[in-house]
């Protein structure tokens, strides 16, 4: 089967990013006997590279009032979920709101760069549009692709904007830079895929374009803020089952990644059930609506909107780049859940809550075999890391100094204190057992994943020891750099608690 395009060029984007090493967290093994004279701390460095599973269960939920705004006063007694029409228990329950946060707090980083200097700008929202050239008639595109230029212009300096043609013609990634943005848009074009005969047939057009949809999610997984993916299309026929599998996959990845999708019906406004459209499209109603199914499906699944049946492109562009304000996130492990790889169909609904609408995904996929801890563990990791939320569940300071060698060569030092009085510890042979992983990850000014390096610390600590380090330890990590702006972020995680924490800082060395 073929893949071409944008699936290639984000693979091997992100493969550049990734060190294609993997390396498994230490194993912490309580009932070993200790060596009395084995060492009571020791660590071991390892380039942060990750890979991502199915965990828990989660279904992402939007609830709108009767004038379409977000609700975010529900509890998690006011949802019913259901698994193949058997009620589940909601293990996890959350409501995330997806306003973004103050930039930079005078505690995570300098207010300024120095005296009379302004402060450091990071970004810390992160909009990929996909435009399907593969599908949209020309009258569609001009239309849209003039409303994005005027979206473009209302960029903020804390918003990256990256534009992709679902065909892989063009990939212009993150960026603030509005000249670039306007000329990768300049470049997109009609169906150029088909028109250059690399694809007759439907069902492979159809599925290069969720595969790449796909890899688009994971671009953005890997950026640190909020993340939005805005799909401009007319839609595409996914009626078949074997779609089914693809488009769920998409769903699990966003949902994972935290990235929402949203989607612009590009084709306007058609309310007329004899509505008629040039040889081989859709001819009716019914069919064109089947055709957006697609784009709902993406969109309910993820806590995104479908922006349809309307010609105000700019009021769409606006109105579904903004994330809805609330999102609940229900989690649940599925009863006697079978690792057979079957799709689970999924209903939520909602209990003593009249005149409420809500979107959610309608379903998954079991896993195909049962995932171990460590694994678990390194996808929570991993989760915090490409985030820009700050969790304090252990108890965590960072600290950034850098110097100079040349003009061109700086040494970035990340310090990490743990404060190990509040850590939990278990007893082995006399000594207080834990297993720490700290995980520091740099990414650039436009959101970019540069690296990352893992540390293992080990602590296996006398009584006395941990008394005398009442005061914490300090792990330090240091990074090769060029002068530029950077966003620090650094991920703590324990075995013996399953806690973490996570902050940032933004450091700007020239």
């Amino acid at each position: 089967m073929l893949r071409v395009g944008l699936l290639l060029l984000l693979s091997a984007f992100l493969g550049a990013q990734t060190p294609p090493a993997e390396v498994k967290p230490v194993p912490l093994t309580p009932d070993t006997p200790q060596n009395q004279n084995a060492p009571e701390m020791s660590q071991h460095d390892e380039q942060a590279s990750f890979r991502t599973k199915v965990n828990l269960v989660m279904v992402p939920v939007v609830v709108r009032n009767v004038h379409g705004d977000a609700v975010g006063n529900l509890a998690k007694e006011n949802f019913l979920l259901y698994d193949k029409g058997k009620p589940q228990i909601i293990e996890r329950f959350s409501v995330e709101t997806t306003k973004v946060p103050a930039n930079v707090t005078d505690s995570q980083a300098p207010a300024a760069t120095g005296e009379g200097e302004p402060a450091i700008v990071i970004p810390d929202r992160f909009v990929a549009l996909v435009f399907d050239d593969i599908h949209l008639a020309p009258q569609y595109l001009t239309l849209v692709r003039e409303a994005a230029d005027r979206f473009i212009e209302a960029l903020s300096p804390t918003e990256r904007i990256a534009v992709y043609a679902m065909s892989g013609e063009v990939s212009q990634d993150f960026t603030g830079d509005r000249p670039k943005l306007h000329e990768a848009l300049a470049r997109i074009r009609p169906n150029l895929m088909v028109r250059t005969g690399a694809l007759n047939d439907v069902d492979q057009r159809t599925l290069i374009s969720l595969d790449n949809l796909k890899a688009v999610v994971k671009r953005l997984g890997v950026t640190p803020g909020q993340r939005t993916m805005i799909f401009i299309s007319p839609g595409f026929n996914t009626w078949d089952p074997m779609y089914v599998d693809y488009k769920v996959a998409i769903i699990e990845q966003a949902i994972r990644s935290k990235v929402i999708i949203s989607a612009l019906d590009a084709r306007g406004l058609y309310t007329d059930p004899a509505f008629k459209v040039a040889p081989g499209g859709p001819r009716t109603l019914t069919q064109m609506q089947l055709n957006s199914d697609v784009m709902a499906e993406l969109a309910s699944g993820t806590g995104g909107s479908l922006f349809e049946n309307s010609n105000s492109y700019d009021e769409g562009f606006r109105r579904i780049a903004a994330a809805p304000e609330y999102l609940y996130l229900l989690g649940f492990s599925p009863q006697n859940l079978k690792s057979d790889g079957s799709f689970h169909s999924l209903k939520v609904s909602l209990k003593n809550v009249p005149n409420m609408a809500l979107t959610a995904r309608h379903g998954y996929y079991a896993p195909k075999k049962t995932e171990d801890a460590a694994e678990a563990a390194r996808q929570e990791i991993e989760a915090a890391l490409f985030s820009h939320d700050e969790m304090a569940e252990l108890p965590i300071e960072m600290h950034t100094q850098f110097f100079k060698a040349t003009d061109q060569d700086a040494k970035l030092s990340v310090m990490a204190h743990l404060d190990l009085k509040q850590f939990k510890f278990h007893k082995a042979d006399g000594r207080n057992v834990n297993n720490v992983t700290v995980v520091s990850g740099i990414f650039d000014s436009n959101g970019n994943y540069l690296q990352g390096i893992r540390k293992v610390v080990e602590l296996h600590l006398k009584d006395e020891t941990l008394a005398r380090l009442a005061s914490g330890v300090t792990v330090k990590t240091t990074f090769d750099l060029k002068p530029g702006t950077y966003l620090v972020r650094l991920v703590v995680r324990d075995t013996e608690g399953q806690a973490l924490s996570a902050t940032n800082n933004a450091v700007e060395i020239r």
